[in-house]
Parts: structure tokens; sequence; C-alpha cells
């Protein structure tokens, strides 16, 4: 009896198990419009395939070849990866068609698929989508592997999906409403850039903080921060949208690098935090092994396929992290530090977290919001360890500035005692300003013998050395206090003290009166007129210049003076002189305040005054009117003197000082043709009148010379600065004859006729005339073109504008006997400035040519030195004026030298213009220039085949 009930139980029993096998595998899910999220593992029923199985194949009425989710993860597979299919029964009890979307959980599975059945097994709707397959060619444009599916209204169907891939790593499978699935997209992929953004800005924070004697754990720190968020976006699928949306197998290829380089950079930050405290027991030597064998692993797989497989990946983070655990726990235990204490704590939820990313499967702590949470506390993870290495840092720094501290008690003293000996005065201040201590030097340079007369006189600094002083110990101050002021004596004696106060209270005062004193001579003399204290043309231009640019009211005045020449002539240069101071002091009398006047020429004036054109020519008719009154009487003589004025106002139009000073030049020729004592001014119509009448005379002129060939030609040597080379060069020069005068001092220079002829179109035609006559003249005489080194020829801005040019001069070389080195062409720095492209060609061109290329009048401009180093040179010729004044003036000689000095760095040739002097000569050939030109050197002389 027994043995019938207890069968009749497991009956029942068995009957149970069946029917509820049975009743699950017939349950059907129920969904409707507010349906936003189903997980399906714990709802579908699985079957495992081959590859090539059909779905027609599957089988959906026998329920004994289906499992659950629990007995899919233990199902064994053979070599190749299976097709896992899974079944559910859906009833969508909305009366309408709903669009759901199947979310596989996973970016990297192959192949996946997914049908709406009915209940005859007809598919009414489908889906496919490969994993290698563009983003915007996928059924639903998404990263992980998604996929649409239209559910009937009212009617229960099967829904039956197919992934290729193991059942072991089968992820969360889940059933989304569209717009709650986008929803969490966006969370999801906000709190990654959110979290990749802070983690990018953290390595970077550890790369800038590697230094000092830790910095290879700071860098360690920073690569393993690097690989968290490659494995990071590689991991989540995010890598594929924003980098490699056209070729998502990029990201599939990318996956184990990085999870290889991940261990490997974890491996060594651990070795960098714990080798202080564990470097002499074996864990260390385990750490340096695993390290080794993580590279060497890393640098294998290029070439080992089987070092890609998510099991072997998973095998190495499972171990390490077990390894990571019991070291960091040891470390712990054995440091003494806090601050490395907490760091290597702080390591073991970093291993963690690590392993939870390196495993093969989507682990459901990633997924919803507690894959935000975790990815936070990932960041805060990093971000905990870079100010643990922070707080060390600091700790350190503070060790260091408080042994600073102690020390610095001790040097004071003694650096006081050796302050003491030197020849500045040092003091030391307390808070109230007052003078705690001075050294003698201090009280010699005060002129006094006690500290106590120094308290007495002057109970505080500002008593002393002004005011401003006071603001030596301001919090907002970051540098020392300095001042140059001039101080009196008890002695009365006024002298300039260099004074510096530290943000400590000391200081130093350093007598400087003898240099003050010599810089304001040497800057009055560089602003004056040595002769008559006037200021210099250099100075009242820049003054004039000033004036121009506010714009204020300003009437210029030029004074001609006449007669000075006769005096010099009759008497000597010493007598013209004092006849010029007097009458300047005569006019000086007359001139109102705030006047400014200097000597421009060797016999003019310069005034302006801030009024008006009316108050100027009244002041111009003035000081006529003393030159005309003014008597200098000799031991054999009176000489009476002549005066001419023009008179010109700054307009709203003038906008420099060449402007304002042409017009009343203008102004200062029709006086002198208005007769002597005249005074005139630049009106408009004026300046019109005679500019056109003398554009037009000058226009006439040069057309005819340029039909007539009436042009000059005159040659000034070059002479080599290496006395053991005789290099024969010499400069052509253009001139206009004047009068039939073939003297090279009465012939017109370009600068005079210049504008004329640019205007008219002549100077182009001039300069290729020049060049014709040259190459013309050394083909007639061979022995003067064996002879010579090379010629100099210069262009105007009118050749720089002719595209032919070069094509004119490669011509007229070949058809010469003149070798292309044996030629150079100049062009002023002022013309090469303004057509730096044009310029920049042609010298380019000559040089391909061969031809020798050079900029004159260089150091004229702004933009010297950047022509030096850009434009294709040969040569530079150095600006006149400064090579006629470096004797005289030790800015303009310093500039000289620079230019020398530059140009041979650039392995430019250097020509010295200008020299007339034996000292000027020897000084440039001290300094090894190329070549001298100047009147020490030869004048210019007319230039024929036996010049040449």
């Amino acid at each position: 009896m027994m043995g019938r009930v207890s069968l009749l139980l497991m009956l029942l029993a068995l009957n149970a198990v069946i029917s509820g096998a049975y009743a699950q595998s017939d349950s059907v899910l129920t969904v409707s419009a507010q349906t936003e999220r189903v997980k399906l593992n714990e709802q579908l029923t699985f079957r495992v395939t081959h590859d090539n199985f059909s779905i027609k194949r599957l089988g959906l009425d026998n329920r004994e070849r289906w499992q659950d989710f629990n007995a899919l993860r233990s199902h064994q597979s053979g070599a190749d990866k299976p097709v896992v299919w899974g079944a559910l029964r859906v009833y969508n009890r909305s009366r309408s068609v709903q669009r759901y979307i199947i979310d596989f959980g996973d970016a990297y599975i192959e192949n996946a698929s997914a049908y709406v059945l009915d209940g005859r097994g007809r598919i009414l709707d489908s889906a496919s989508v490969s994993f290698d397959e563009p983003l915007l060619n996928r059924a639903y444009i998404h990263d992980q592997i998604m996929l649409p599916l239209d559910l009937p209204a009212s009617q229960t169907a099967w829904i039956v999906i197919a992934a290729k891939q193991w059942p072991q790593q089968l992820n969360t499978i889940s059933l989304w409403a569209p717009q709650a699935l986008q929803l969490h997209t966006q969370q999801k992929q906000t709190a990654l850039g959110v979290n990749a953004g802070v983690l990018l800005l953290l390595a970077v924070a550890a790369f800038s903080l590697a230094r000092g004697s830790r910095r290879l754990l700071q860098i360690s720190l920073g690569v393993a921060t690097t690989g968290f968020i490659l494995v990071m976006l590689l991991h989540s699928g995010i890598w594929i949208t924003y980098f490699s949306p056209y070729t998502p197998e990029v990201a599939a290829y990318l996956v184990p690098y990085a999870k290889q380089w991940l261990l490997l950079s974890l491996v060594w930050l651990v070795r960098e935090g714990i080798k202080r405290d564990l470097k002499t027991t074996r864990w260390l030597s385990l750490i340096n092994f695993l390290l080794g064998f993580e590279l060497l692993v890393l640098v294998a797989q290029p070439w080992w396929s089987a070092l890609h497989s998510d099991a072997w990946l998973s095998v190495q983070a499972s171990v390490w992290l077990v390894i990571a655990t019991f070291i960091c726990a040891r470390t712990v235990k054995l440091t003494t530090d806090r601050i490395t204490r907490w760091f290597v704590l702080l390591l073991i939820p970093l291993s963690f977290i690590a392993w939870l990313l390196v495993l093969p499967r989507v682990n459901t702590i990633w997924q919803g919001l507690s894959g935000i949470v975790l990815y936070s506390i990932l960041t805060a993870n990093v971000l905990a360890l870079i100010l643990a290495q922070l707080d060390k840092t600091l700790a350190r720094l503070e060790r260091r500035i408080n042994s600073l501290k102690a020390m610095k008690n001790f040097y004071r003293d003694g650096y006081w005692r050796f302050l003491t000996r030197s020849n500045e005065g040092w003091f030391e201040l307390n808070e109230k300003q007052q003078w705690r201590r001075v050294s003698r030097q201090f009280l010699k340079i005060m002129g006094i013998n006690h500290a106590d007369v120094l308290r007495r006189h002057w109970s505080t600094v500002d008593t002393l050395f002004g005011e401003q002083a006071k603001t030596w110990n301001d919090k907002n101050r970051t540098e020392s206090w300095e001042h140059l002021t001039s101080v009196e004596r008890l002695d009365g004696k006024t002298i300039w003290l260099q004074i510096e106060i530290f943000n400590d209270g000391r200081g130093r005062i350093l007598e400087v009166t003898q240099q003050v004193e010599a810089e304001m001579h040497l800057n009055f003399l560089v602003k004056h007129d040595a002769l008559t204290g006037l200021l210099n043309e250099r100075e009242f231009h820049r003054l004039l210049q000033r004036q121009i640019e506010r714009q204020k009211p300003l009437a210029l005045i030029t004074l001609k003076i006449g007669g000075l020449q006769v005096v010099k002539d009759q008497s000597d240069p010493a007598t013209r002189d004092q006849a010029l101071l007097q009458l300047v002091l005569s006019l000086r009398e007359k001139l109102p305040s705030g006047t400014r006047v200097a000597r421009v020429d060797e016999y003019k004036l310069g005034i302006f005054l801030n009024d008006t054109e009316q108050a100027g020519f009244t002041l111009g008719y003035q000081l006529v009117q003393v030159c005309r009154e003014f008597r200098f009487t000799t031991s054999h003589r009176v000489f009476q003197l002549s005066a001419h004025a023009g008179v010109a106002v700054a307009t709203p139009s003038t906008i420099n000082v060449s402007s304002l000073l042409h017009r009343v030049e203008d102004a200062l020729k029709l006086a002198e043709q208005s007769g002597e004592f005249s005074v005139h001014s630049a009106t408009d119509d004026d300046q019109r009148r005679l500019q056109g009448q003398v554009e037009r005379n000058w226009e006439q002129r040069l057309r005819q010379a340029l039909v007539n060939e009436e042009w000059l030609l005159f040659q000034q040597p070059m002479v080599s600065g290496n006395r053991a080379h005789d290099k024969h060069c010499f400069e052509i020069l253009l001139r206009l004859p004047e009068s039939n005068n073939t003297d090279p001092d009465e012939a017109l220079a370009p600068q005079q006729f210049l504008t004329a002829a640019l205007k008219a179109g002549i100077m182009g035609k001039a300069d290729r005339w020049l060049l014709r006559h040259v190459v013309d003249t050394f083909s007639e005489n061979p022995f003067a073109a064996t002879r010579l080194w090379r010629c100099h020829i210069n262009l105007s801005i009118q050749s720089l504008e002719d595209d032919e040019l070069i094509n004119f001069i490669a011509q007229e070389i070949e058809q010469s006997n003149l070798r292309p080195e044996q030629l150079a062409f100049e062009i002023a720095e002022p013309v090469v400035s303004d057509n730096f492209e044009r310029a920049y060609r042609l010298f380019k061109q000559l040089r391909e040519l061969g031809c020798i290329t050079v900029i004159d009048q260089f150091g004229t401009g702004f933009n010297s030195f950047r022509l030096l180093r850009q434009m294709p040179l040969t040569q530079i010729k150095i600006n006149r004026f400064w090579v006629q004044n470096m004797l005289l003036d030790a800015v303009e000689a310093e500039l000289v030298m620079s230019c020398i000095r530059l140009a041979r760095a650039a392995g430019v040739e250097v020509s010295a213009v200008g020299v007339e002097n034996d000292d000027t000569r020897t000084a440039l050939l001290n300094e090894k220039v190329d070549y001298i030109q100047g009147y020490v050197c030869g004048r210019p002389v007319r230039w024929n085949f036996s010049g040449a």
C-alpha cells in the first residue's frame, strides 16, 4: 500500500513539473502602448543551432527542444560559434499596431535577426542586421545591435530572435518602446560623454603633475586613465557612433588590444604605487614579472590570434584582480604613510572596475542607471587617486618650505654682514616704515656719520624717498619696489639714487648721480642742435608728427636766413656761427610760450605753434622783421641778413609730417619768388598751381632726355674690405644734366626728379636704357669686362612692376660678354618693403639667372631684419646716415655693428655706404665689412670705357 502511495506522489510531482514547464512555455507576454521596457531573458525559451539553420525548421510547437535562460548559460557548444534562437508569445492589447525595438544588449554580435509570426507560423514582420554593416544601413540606427518589429493589434503573435553568439555570453535582451529607448540612449550617451571628458581632463592633469621623484607614478596613472577611456568607449559601443560609423569592424578589431593595454597600464600603476613599500619583498618581483608578461602579450597580440580571445583576457583580468587585492592589502599593512595607504586602497576598486570591463559578457551592472553610477564611480576613483598624489606633493612641498624658513634666519645675518661690505647702501625697515638698521655705506652716501642723525631728520622711509615708498609692502605686490629719485642731503648736495625695497623690508640704494647727469646730457645732445641749442631736425619732426596725430590746431613756419654764407666767406666759420647765435637769441624773444623752434638745415629754422594760419602768418612776419632789423658787427664791417618765411597749416586731411613739410617748402619757394623779406602761406590753390607747373616742366624735360638719350652716367668705386683681394667694383649712377654741367655735384640725381618720372611712366624705360647702355659699353670693351668684378645698377619701382624685365635682362646678358654674376641689381629698402611680393619674385628670378641681388638704404624702415631673413639676397648696403654718424653717436654705431653681425649670420655680404673719413673706414675694416663706398674711396666721376 505504501509503495503505491509513493508511486502516486511521484507521478503527481512529475506531472506538476511537466505542467509547469509547459505552462511557462505557453505563457503569453501582454504589452500595450504604455509598455516602456520588458527584459525578455526570463520570458524567452531558447534553442541553439548551427549557423545555416532555417526558421522554418525551428519547431515552435515542439517545446521539448527549447530550454530556459539558466539552462542556456550551461549549454556546451562546438568549436564554431552557434546561433542562439529565442521565442516568446506576445499579446498586443492595443487597438493599433505597435512598434517595439528588440535590444540584444551587445554591440559586437556578428549577426542578429528578429521575426513576428502569427499562430500558423507565417512571418508578419522581420528585421536583420550584421555587425559589419554601417550604422546608416542598419534597420535601427544605433551602435548597439537593435531591431524594430511591428506587433499586430489585439492579437497574440510569436516573437522569434536569432543571434550568432556564444550562449554563455548572451546578454540581457530587452523589448523597448521607441520613446523610452531614445530617452535611455540619451542618458547613457550623456553619462559616457561627461565621464569620458572628465577622465580625459584627469589624464591631462596626471601627465602635467609628472615631475619630481614620483613622476613615473603620475605618468602611469595618466596612461591607465587613458586606457580606461578607450576601453569604456569601445565597451559601450559609443566608439562606433563617433569614430567608425561606416566601418564598425574597426571597433571589434581594437577591443582586445584596448583591454590588453588597460591590463598592462593597471599593472604598471600598481607597481609604481607599491614599489617603495615592498621593494625588498617577493611581491615586487611578482609585479615586475607580471608587468613584463603583460607587455610581452601586448607585443605578441598582432601575430598570435589566440591572444585575442575573450576567455584569455578574462583569465588575465581575474588573476590580476586576486593578485592586486592581496598586494594592496599587504602594502596597506606595511606602510606608515597615510596618503600612500589611501592611494593603494583606491587601486582595489579600480582593479575591480577593470575586471568588469574586460569580461566578455556585458554585466547587468553596466546597464541602466547602475551603469551611469558605475561610470561616475570610475571617474571619482581616478579623481581621488590624482588628489592623493597632489596631497602628497603638497605635503612634501610644505616640509620643504618649513625647512627653508628654518634656515632663513641663519643665512639672513650672514648675508647682511656680506652686504655691509659692498658699494651699495643697505638698510632694513620695520613694520612702521622706520629704519631698523643701515649699513656704513648707506650713511656715507647720505653724507652723515651716525644712524641717529638719519632717524632724527628722516624718521620714516617715505620722508626720504617720497610717498610712493610706502607701497613696498603692498599685499598685491609680487616684485620688489624700485624707483629712481633725487635726494637733497644735509650738506645741500643733490644726488640721484637707485632705490630697491624687497618684500621682507630690506632694501638697497646706489648713487647714480654721474650716470643720470651723463644720460640727461646725452639726451639733450640727441634732441638738440650742438651749435644753437635749438631742437634738431629729427626731434622737431617727431614732435610735429605727434601734434598731427592729436589733430590739434597747428601752424608750421619755415624761416630761411640769407647772408650767413657771406659772413663765412668774408670772415670765418666761427664768425658765421656767432652771427647765427645772436640772431637766434633775438628771434626767441619774439616767440610766444609753447612754441617749438628747431634748426632744420644749415640756414633754416622750423617753428610750429598750436594756433591758426593767421597767427602763424603774423608770427612769420614778425620773425622776418627781426631779421630785417638785425645787424651783426665785427671789427671790419657790419653784416645785414635777409630772410623769407613760408607758412602752412595742418588740416584734418594731413596725415603725416612729409605732406605738411612739402606744403611749407612750396610756400617758402613762393616767398623767395616774391622778393626779400617776404612771407607766403601755402593755401590749397598755391599748392596745386605750383605742383602742377613743376610736374609739367619735369615731365617735358624727362621725355626729352629719354628721346634724345641725354642721360649722364657716373661711376663711384666700391673698395673691397679684404686687402688681400682687389675686387674691381663700382656703382653706375644715373644723372640728368643741368645747364650743360657735367660735374656730378651739379647734375641732378634721380631723387630730384623721381616723383615726376614715376608719374610720367618714364623711370622704368630709363632703367632699361641704363642696362642696355652698360651691356653695350662692356661689349665694345672686352678688356674692361674681363677686369670687372661687379657692376651695380639701381632699379626703380616701375621695374618691379615690369613682368618682362627679367626676360629683357636675360636676353641682354646672353648677347653680351658679361657673366651674370658681374651684374648686381640694387633696389632701395622702402621700395622693397612696400612691394614685398614683387621684389621677392624679381630677386628670386635674378638669383636663378646668376645675378647679384642687393638692398640699398638698408635700415631705413621697420622691416629691415625681416627682409634680411626672407629675401633671396647677396648683399645689403647699410644706411649712409648711420655710417656717417657712427663715430659720433654710439646708438648709430651699434646699429651698424648689428647689421654687420646679422648679415654675417645670414650669409649676406655687407657694404657700408657714405664713408667720408679714414677713421670711419678703419672702424668698418676692423669689423670685416665686405665693401666700402663713399668719398674716402672716391667721388662719382663720368663713366666711360676707359674708366671701366
